[in-house]
């Protein structure tokens, strides 16, 4: 069983899927490594940081393929949909004596975690991984979120928090004039980092549905100071509080959609204590990198998936564009008259999420991006199979909405369904057998 960032990383190693930098890395040069290393699509560890006394782990969740250990290898998105409305029961176990403590007035951040300065024109080192949690006074549920966290110097970070429940939760702390206590956790296994991402009701401890999604139930460690409990065995845990009266502005910051985004007046943690594993690992989250992007495209994928084919009983499959943060879709569909296409585009566009989609026959490999240039050239014939829709709601961290303007979107039919196309020449088979050895005695195609 899975219970933790180490428990998950094990087993990603076991199944070949971890990539180990055993060279020692300098902080400064991490985002350009993990940009260019996460193309291989493995999760990626460095082993060795210069002036750190930790590891780093990135690209935690390189593919949607990655949470079948959690989720079933049949069906995860079916799988997730049905226990994400489930709660499971929380097991404290208490593993605090595991953990080193820092605190007192010299305490620098930056000097205990290799936090990074992602993009060239960031305002600073983010930490973008950070799960924080609050105990609700008046409802005793423990709100959780996971917000940015500008470096501010020393014990200080800016916290962005846009929103549920802890926007709400600071809110009324700040209208009583007080600060908010919270705890934040460094370093968990992916499927709690999802869990916490996930917008949920208030009333719901996000570590339970985290439990749920995991097929039972979950353990936890309680705080060090605060009376809350957290996910079992982080590598790094903050202690601390938010301070209304002390806000800044945070960012600018490189996002998931490619672009820079600052907020005005963010509050500021101040960081009492810091605690961590021996030996700890700190998970550095490039905003831009696949990881961030499977977060997005997995859950969208698998709330989509559970109408559309119902709706749309031709439509075999479905892949989001990489790096794309799940605006760009790719389609496939089985035998299907050219109206019903449009239809599934027409539908599909009426989605804030969805920018753009392109329809291709089940001939063609959604994983393969030549074979869907070559479904777009052959297959798109001008006749209505291009359609352009202007003014349309869309994801909040495109640059056009952010101006307050409507989003041009485009659905794309390269199908070739109806069109007079002539029949595809494929390669001929040979034995499968003697191309298999063949191919083995070569080292593979990779």
């Amino acid at each position: 069983m899975i219970r933790s960032l180490r428990d998950y990383l094990s087993y990603v190693e076991g199944e070949g899927g971890l990539l180990r930098i055993r060279i020692q890395v300098v902080r400064e040069d991490l985002p350009e490594l993990i940009e260019r290393l996460s193309r291989k699509g493995k999760v990626i560890l460095f082993e060795h940081v210069r002036g750190y006394e930790c590891s780093v782990v990135a690209n935690l969740l390189p593919s949607h393929e990655f949470l079948r250990v959690f989720l079933g290898g049949n069906d995860p998105y079916g799988c997730f949909l049905e226990r994400i409305r489930g709660r499971a029961r929380k097991n404290v176990q208490d593993v605090r004596a595991e953990y080193t403590c820092y605190e007192g007035d010299g305490l620098d951040l930056l000097e205990i975690l290799p936090i990074l300065h992602h993009y060239e024109e960031d305002s600073g080192p983010f930490i973008t991984s950070a799960i924080t949690s609050a105990l609700d006074p008046e409802t005793g549920v423990v709100a959780r979120g996971v917000h940015r966290m500008e470096y501010r110097g020393k014990n200080r970070v800016g916290i962005a928090l846009l929103n549920p429940p802890l926007a709400q939760l600071f809110q009324r702390f700040e209208k009583e004039g007080k600060c908010m206590p919270v705890s934040i956790a460094i370093g968990v296994d992916p499927l709690v980092f999802l869990s916490i991402a996930l917008r949920l009701p208030p009333d719901v401890d996000k570590l339970e549905v985290a439990g749920a999604l995991k097929g039972g139930e979950i353990d936890v460690m309680p705080s060090f100071s605060l009376p809350l409990d957290l996910p079992f065995a982080p590598e790094v845990v903050l202690e601390g509080y938010v301070d209304g009266t002390e806000k800044g502005r945070d960012g600018p910051l490189g996002e998931v959609s490619g672009y820079y985004f600052a907020i005005d007046g963010t509050p500021t943690v101040v960081v009492e204590r810091v605690f961590h594993k021996e030996d700890f690992i700190f998970h550095a989250l490039l905003p831009t990198s696949d990881e961030a992007n499977t977060y997005l495209t997995f859950v969208s994928q698998a709330h989509m998936g559970r109408y559309i084919f119902d709706l749309f009983p031709y439509v075999k499959d479905l892949s989001f564009a990489r790096g794309t943060f799940g605006s760009s879709l790719f389609v496939r569909v089985g035998p299907a008259r050219r109206e019903a296409v449009k239809n599934l585009i027409l539908f599909l566009l009426s989605l804030p999420m969805i920018k753009k989609v392109i329809v291709v026959d089940e001939d063609v490999d959604l994983q393969d991006k030549d074979a869907l240039e070559w479904s777009f050239v052959t297959r798109v014939t001008g006749k209505g199979d291009v359609l352009i829709l202007q003014g349309l709601g869309g994801q909040p961290i495109l640059p056009e909405v952010r101006r307050g303007e409507g989003v041009t979107k485009i659905g794309i039919d390269a199908t070739a369904s109806q069109k007079g196309l002539p029949k595809r020449a494929k390669v001929r088979k040979g034995d499968e057998v003697r191309i298999q050895e063949l191919l083995k005695s070569i080292g593979g195609l990779t």
